[in-house]
């Protein structure tokens, strides 16, 4: 049985000496003989009962690859290395405020369009859009269901010329359809 001072014990298992004294107040994971603390009791309750169910130590061992100041410093001295040798641009202070200011008087420009009507919002148009297509689509394709069984007959008893003037009035009477449901939906 090895015994430690609190401050030595606090370095061993990597805390400060106060969260030691506030958890030998709470009588929690340390034992103590006298004024000492019992080493290997004290890094069994540890290992037992905090490390196994304090959140922070399980996601520290969930995440080991803390930031490795080696390619920190790498990174930083290229980046200078850089800047010394001219490579890169620096653009002064007074042309980057002017640039910031052109974006900010453009997006306050546009806000204004977009408010007073115009510019029309894109996702509007695109719903509307899409909703036209799928009407035409869907009406279309009910072409064949609806007529096919007239144009069958039309096809077997009569010239080319009637089928042809036939499958034309049946594709007129879509376009009327649909350009009635348009003149309904913007009435």
């Amino acid at each position: 049985m090895s015994t430690m001072s609190i401050s030595k014990y606090a370095k061993h298992v990597g805390v400060n000496r106060k969260t030691i004294t506030r958890w030998i107040g709470e009588n929690k994971y340390i034992v103590i003989d006298g004024n000492k603390v019992n080493v290997e009791a004290s890094d069994q309750n540890l290992k037992q009962y905090r490390d196994s169910q304090d959140l922070r130590t399980q996601n520290a061992k969930k995440n080991p690859g803390t930031l490795d100041t080696r390619s920190l410093e790498t990174r930083a001295k290229a980046v200078y290395d850089k800047l010394l040798s001219g490579e890169v641009d620096v653009r002064p202070i007074e042309e980057s405020r002017a640039i910031k200011e052109h974006y900010l008087a453009e997006l306050v420009k546009l806000e204004y369009s977009i408010k007073s009507g115009e510019v029309l919002p894109w996702q509007d148009m695109v719903n509307k859009v899409s909703e036209e297509y799928a009407r035409m689509r869907t009406r279309l394709i009910a072409i064949a269901p609806e007529h096919g069984p007239r144009l069958r007959s039309l096809a077997s008893t009569s010239t080319d010329a009637e089928f042809v003037a036939a499958l034309q009035e049946v594709i007129y009477e879509a376009m009327y359809e649909l350009s009635l449901d348009d003149e309904a939906a913007t009435a």
